[in-house]
């Protein structure tokens, strides 16, 4: 008797993250198959890879942010738990460039997130902030980059209007102001800015384009 090979579970219509979407943008062509095709079949390869890898070190922040000192504590004994060498290093520089920011000195307090998203055409936008929280009365929609090289300054500015948009799209009163990015390795701020009538029509465009390739991807 024959073994029925299992087939790798596939996302049917195109969804991407704000942070994700702002990615593929950036991305050179061959990059953006790649990318789509891991977004189509999220379970082709080992689950292992396909976790967060810093989901850790950003648990680590909010409980930075929740409690301070206390938290900074407990967040590097989870972080020295890791077993992979690599994965606890870059961990650990993404904790520690939080706690040596003086963002981690503002008073915020962390909130729980609704989950929204919105579509142009059948493209689904994902909003995805790492850290919702008060600033005295004003929502702020935290998002960091943790990679270990510089936030290109574009990326950050479509992660920030992608998420607005998304927002907007869901009847939310927002300003662009109230969306931040900070880039953990360089240390530079990114706040929201207007959104662009470029961008708008940027979205339509990349829609438009992934819809088409969506098909076409293969397991």
């Amino acid at each position: 008797m024959s073994t029925i090979p299992k087939l790798s579970p596939v996302v049917p219509r195109p969804r991407l993250s704000d942070r994700n979407l702002a990615r593929f943008v950036r991305m050179s062509a061959s990059r953006q198959m790649r990318f789509l095709h891991d977004q189509k079949y999220p379970k082709g390869t080992p689950q292992v890879f396909m976790q967060p890898y810093y989901a850790k070190a950003i648990a680590g922040i909010r409980d930075v942010m929740k409690r301070g000192f206390p938290g900074i504590i407990d967040a590097r004994a989870k972080l020295q738990g890791i077993a992979q060498e690599t994965r606890r290093n870059n961990s650990m520089r993404v904790l520690d460039s939080f706690v040596a920011s003086p963002h981690a000195k503002r008073k915020l307090k962390v909130i729980s997130g609704h989950r929204y998203q919105a579509h142009v055409r059948t493209l689904e936008i994902r909003f995805s902030p790492h850290v919702v929280a008060m600033d005295g009365a004003e929502v702020r929609y935290i998002y960091f980059h943790e990679k270990g090289m510089q936030c290109d300054s574009e990326e950050a500015r479509l992660t920030l209007e992608f998420g607005y948009w998304v927002l907007k799209q869901n009847g939310v009163d927002v300003k662009p102001h109230q969306f931040e990015l900070i880039d953990l390795f360089s240390g530079k701020y990114f706040q929201g800015q207007p959104m662009r009538p470029a961008t708008l029509k940027m979205l339509d465009e990349l829609a438009q384009h992934i819809e088409g390739q969506w098909p076409t991807i293969e397991p």
